[in-house]
């Protein structure tokens, strides 16, 4: 079979071949359609049957589209050995190439997706918010605000990384820069805060009620391996005198920038013997039962996401506060609020009672207040305090009351939870809080008078304030 030559192919009428290179290599085979174009085909036998595979198209003119008739003889050639080294089958082993290949893009295009769906630590930290915001917690705005400032603007090529290759050290880094800033106590809220963020990622993977469209894969929770620092989050033991509880009591109302529910609010705290601030802000009038008089507190975090019902008494000393507040707040749903409206965060725009935030300022602004008088006078600074020891200085009151360990816990929220919360009597054990309160009570009514508190005559005090109770 000779071989074609250029002027061969111009003058084709249907059909031309070519011998390809040695005995049983198959052959170039040119044909002409009626468009004009002319197809070439690489053409063999494969058990004594015809087989061809498509080259593509002859470029018939130098402008033209397709191959030259070398690059037809190179194609066919490369076919060719191809063909002796798969055995012969060429168009099956052609067909399984592509299949294989089909199957390569595939499974590629599916592991793209996977690694698209492997969320980053950013995902993850605004997962984590989400999941707070869901179970209506108030800390979500916090934690937001925490992992902007500490992890998002902060570092974020950290932030970018996926969360399952997040390491010790990215966190270290995280954590070193608020505690070079002198931060401590900060630094330390935010190791806790990520420690729950990665074992929110570890479980949601597997928790059915909370696939998402991100997925973390994190096996190992980086923040456990980091050291945490025990210095800044030792428990505090500042208790109060009874001159200091005493002139807090009186003066909180005359404190520069304290108004006067906030100040209400400070004092209820002595009052309903050191209850959790939290709750006392977000309790609403119809948490109230003047009834009773009693005022029922529902902690909606909990460790397990249960609610804890507990129902304080009240004396006649904090039903005097709440009829001092009602001439200001009695339109709004809570007792201590001043008509301000959120100014930022989730609350924006919306009115709300006072929060931890006003209550602290409160606490700063008496502290201030007590340093510049301190100093002109000449004497040294008294310690400062806050919300916290106030709560501290009550248990131990209680103490100095004669009030038993039992009786603190319940009166200071120590409250069922579960499943038997809903068959439980929230006034069950209200008589015996009573009883506690009132012993509570004649001593605070001594201290705020400045009279002797060695001895508290409670039948004495009974008598008197019989009529404050219900």
């Amino acid at each position: 079979m000779a071989k074609l030559s250029v002027l061969a192919l111009k003058s084709i009428k249907k059909r031309l071949t070519e011998k390809v290179s040695g005995r049983g290599d198959g052959a170039l085979l040119f044909e002409k359609r009626k468009s004009g174009t002319i197809e070439v085909y690489y053409r063999y036998k494969y058990q004594d049957k015809d087989s061809s595979i498509k080259l593509g198209n002859y470029k018939v003119t130098n402008d033209g589209a397709g191959y030259t008739l070398a690059e037809c003889r190179d194609k066919a050639q490369d076919l060719a050995r191809l063909r002796r080294q798969c055995g012969g089958d060429l168009k099956g082993y052609l067909e399984a190439e592509e299949h294989k290949k089909e199957q390569q893009k595939l499974e590629e295009q599916q592991r793209q997706e996977m690694e698209a769906r492997k969320g980053s630590f950013a995902d993850l930290m605004e997962s984590y918010v989400l999941d707070q915001q869901a179970q209506g917690k108030e800390s979500a705005h916090q934690s937001r605000q925490a992992f902007r400032l500490n992890v998002l603007d902060a570092y974020p090529m950290i932030a970018s990384k996926k969360a399952k290759d997040v390491t010790p050290d990215d966190i270290v880094t995280i954590l070193a820069a608020i505690h070079q800033r002198g931060s401590e106590v900060e630094s330390v809220r935010v190791r806790a805060l990520l420690h729950a963020c990665f074992n929110f990622g570890i479980k949601g993977d597997y928790d059915p009620t909370r696939i998402a469209e991100k997925r973390f894969y994190i096996q190992h929770n980086p923040v456990t391996a980091t050291k945490k620092n025990t210095k800044a989050s030792k428990p505090g033991n500042r208790v109060l005198s009874h001159e200091e509880v005493r002139l807090l009591w009186h003066n909180i109302g005359d404190t520069h920038r304290v108004g006067f529910v906030l100040a209400c609010a400070i004092r209820f705290m002595l009052a309903t013997a050191g209850q959790r601030p939290k709750q006392l802000l977000r309790a609403t009038w119809e948490d109230y039962d003047f009834q009773r008089n009693c005022v029922t507190l529902i902690d909606r975090k909990g460790r397990q996401g249960t609610e804890k019902i507990h129902v304080v008494p009240l004396t006649g000393r904090a039903m005097a506060i709440l009829r001092a507040v009602r001439e200001i707040s009695g339109s709004y749903p809570w007792p201590f609020c001043s008509g301000v409206k959120g100014r930022s965060g989730a609350t924006k725009g919306q009115l709300m009672p006072l929060t931890l935030e006003s209550l602290k300022n409160g606490f700063i602004r008496y502290n201030k207040a007590l340093s510049e008088q301190a100093s002109a006078e000449g004497k040294p600074a008294p310690e400062p305090f806050t919300a916290r020891d106030i709560r501290r200085t009550v248990k131990n009151l209680m103490i100095d009351a004669g009030v038993n360990r039992e009786q603190r816990n319940l009166l200071q929220s120590h409250a069922q939870s579960g499943v038997d919360v809903k068959h439980y009597d929230r006034h069950e054990h209200l008589p015996e809080k009573r009883e506690s309160i009132r012993r509570y009570d004649a001593l605070l009514d001594k201290i705020l008078k400045g009279e002797e508190t060695t001895l508290v005559d409670i039948d004495t005090y009974r008598q008197q304030k019989e009529l404050s109770f219900s």
